[in-house]
């Protein structure tokens, strides 16, 4: 529990050392430095070394390392406090509610790190503080983090491009650092679910239709899915945050994406198990993102005995066979297939780089020859016939090919470049004094 409660005092920034200290020292009227009109404390600097000291695990006997991580703390503080005022300075303005956001985002994610809203509270009483106190606390910061973020943007992320012109010339620059492109694998698959007997579908699905009741009844929904859903997100009270079209299951994709924020789905099926949907926002389509929803789940899973995982696999080898015997892949997957994402398309995968596959998968299927079928291979969902389609060796890349790629790896290059100018030219325009 106590490494909760740190978690908790490192998002506590500012008062960090003063709960470890149990009063302020000496040491927090010390002034650090001096920028412009704000002054940086020795406390501040203190707190923010030991964080990377531990971060990093530093030896304390090292007292080089030890100078030079505290001169790079201090030098870190000061550059904050700069592009502060410099934001300032050009007119930038957080909201309150901007902030407000900001903190609960990230509490939330407090909760999640230390397990739950359990473990939360519980971390909150050790350190004899409230989730409010510890919200006045974090304010400062994170709108001190949102004017930073904001002012380099305008200054700095707004006025950086990168040229086609630029991206030859790195590519060919480059060549040999950049790799070569792994075996390209163009495959398809049947897919065979584990189907649990008929008697655990119905023992789960009146569990389902049970805690359904309960919410309909005014149950809450975080707590109903930190005790009873069988996915991880329920210590999250069921959160799976936003997700686009494409990013779940078809079955479960169909009924979030059709409910209206603060509805309850009926229980719905998926290969996982049943499902009960709230929908906490839907976000519309702009320019730069599809149409996403924020939502929330309880799911009833029903796991696969041995029995189950035997019924699939010997399904699995029935329709292997009939695949030797002459019959057509896409339309056994059409026919056979539990995956609802690609049996329509005759099981069709696409290309998969040989690089990204676990490695027994990778034994399996780059051992395969052009038309092959595999023998049934076992993952977490079930069994799996795969069918090498083509094939595309290992090759050095093509400029097209790899072009985006490389476009982000030379913007963050010269983001890196063009921002340390920045600094540097606001930073000798600044008054700063160095106290130890």
């Amino acid at each position: 529990m106590r490494r909760a409660a740190l978690l908790i005092l490192t998002v506590a920034a500012a008062c960090a050392l003063a709960a470890l200290d149990g009063a302020p020292g000496i040491a927090a009227e010390r002034i650090a430095a001096i920028v412009n009109k704000s002054v940086i404390l020795a406390s501040e600097v203190d707190e923010r070394f030991a964080q990377a000291a531990a971060r990093f695990n530093i030896n304390p006997a090292d007292t080089a390392s030890i100078a030079k991580l505290r001169r790079d703390v201090l030098e870190q503080l000061i550059e904050n406090q700069v592009i502060v005022d410099e934001g300032i300075r050009l007119g930038i303005v957080v909201s309150p509610q901007e902030v407000n956001q900001a903190v609960r985002r990230e509490l939330d994610a407090v909760r999640e790190r230390l397990g739950g809203e359990e473990a939360f509270q519980n971390a909150l009483k050790e350190e004899r503080t409230s989730e409010a106190e510890l919200r006045e606390r974090y304010a400062p910061d994170i709108k001190e983090q949102i004017l930073i973020s904001r002012t380099v943007s305008r200054e700095v992320q707004s006025k950086t491009t990168v040229t086609d012109a630029e991206l030859k010339k790195f590519f060919e620059t480059n060549r040999d650092s950049i790799g070569r492109q792994p075996e390209q694998l163009d495959m398809a698959h049947i897919m065979f679910a584990y189907e649990p007997d008929s008697a655990n579908v119905r023992a789960a699905r009146a569990r389902a239709d049970s805690l359904q009741k309960a919410l309909l009844a005014g149950a809450s929904f975080e707590e109903v899915a930190r005790r009873n859903s069988d996915d991880p997100s329920g210590q999250r009270g069921g959160d799976l945050g936003t997700f686009e079209r494409g990013d779940m299951v078809p079955e479960f994709e169909e009924v979030a994406f059709r409910i209206a924020p603060g509805e309850l789905s009926q229980p719905i099926r998926t290969r996982f198990g049943f499902h009960i949907i709230k929908v906490d926002e839907r976000l519309a389509k702009t320019d730069s993102t599809e149409e996403r929803v924020h939502a929330r789940h309880v799911m009833i899973g029903l796991r696969p005995s041995p029995a189950d995982e035997d019924r699939a696999r010997r399904r699995a080898m029935a329709v292997r066979d009939s695949l030797l015997k002459g019959a057509d892949f896409a339309q056994m997957a059409r026919r056979h297939s539990q995956d609802t994402a690609t049996k329509d398309s005759g099981g069709a995968l696409g290309q998969i780089s040989a690089g990204s596959l676990p490695p027994n998968m990778r034994e399996v299927l780059t051992g395969l020859t052009i038309g092959e079928i595999s023998v049934p291979v076992k993952r977490d969902s079930g069994y799996h016939l795969f069918k090498l389609l083509g094939r595309e060796p290992e090759k050095d890349y093509d400029f097209e090919e790899i072009k985006d790629r490389l476009r982000q790896m030379v913007l963050n290059r010269k983001l890196e470049e063009t921002y340390r100018r920045w600094y540097e030219k606001v930073r000798r325009t600044a008054s700063i004094e160095i106290k130890e």
